[in-house]
């Protein structure tokens, strides 16, 4: 039997493009799939690596939620009749996200950047602007110091990375990348 052909008399009779909702469901499958797959791999390489555990995890999970979304604007395209329309349109709700969420993401990049880059780690006792105190957890965007009254300040990542930083010198090896004697400034 000519399968196309029973599609196109069952689209004619339903009023439906069974077609393209094949392709939607293949659509949404493949996205679960190549999600689940894209964050196996970010997992292994970031094993490898000296991210905290809850940082890559979080890395993991943004990033399938991208593969996702990427997988939710080809949907809409499927379903849209108008692709111009369409792609200006999510060109525009892009925009509006990217200028939304513009700060968050400079804090998670800034996060980022404090990891990898080890110049203040958790423990140490930096002034950043006008904060101080010592460190007690780095997330992915925001900086948690306890100060000498025993407040607890949420400091922007983002913040590090605009401001001085300074940090007191350690006279004993630390975890820091590049530590040594006469440090004073980051």
């Amino acid at each position: 039997m000519d399968y196309a052909h029973y599609f196109t008399a069952m689209s004619e009779v339903l009023g439906v493009d069974i077609l393209r909702w094949v392709e939607i469901v293949l659509t949404i499958v493949l996205t679960v799939l190549v999600g689940y797959v894209v964050a196996g791999i970010l997992t292994s390489i970031l094993k490898k690596t000296s991210f905290p555990v809850n940082t890559g995890k979080q890395i993991v999970r943004v990033t399938r939620y991208l593969v996702y979304l990427a997988g939710a604007i080809l949907i809409i395209v499927f379903l849209a009749s108008d692709i111009v329309g369409t792609l200006v349109g999510l060109g525009f709700l892009g925009l509006a996200i990217g200028f939304g969420l513009a700060s968050v993401i400079n804090n998670f990049v800034a996060g980022i950047t404090l990891m990898l880059g080890k110049s203040v780690v958790e423990g140490d006792e930096v002034k950043v602007g006008f904060f101080e105190g010592k460190i007690t957890k780095i997330t992915m965007t925001k900086t948690v110091l306890e100060n000498t009254q025993g407040e607890i300040v949420y400091v922007p990542n983002s913040y590090f990375m605009s401001n001085p930083v300074s940090r007191k010198k350690h006279t004993e090896p630390t975890s820091h990348k590049h530590d040594t004697e006469n440090e004073g400034v980051v």
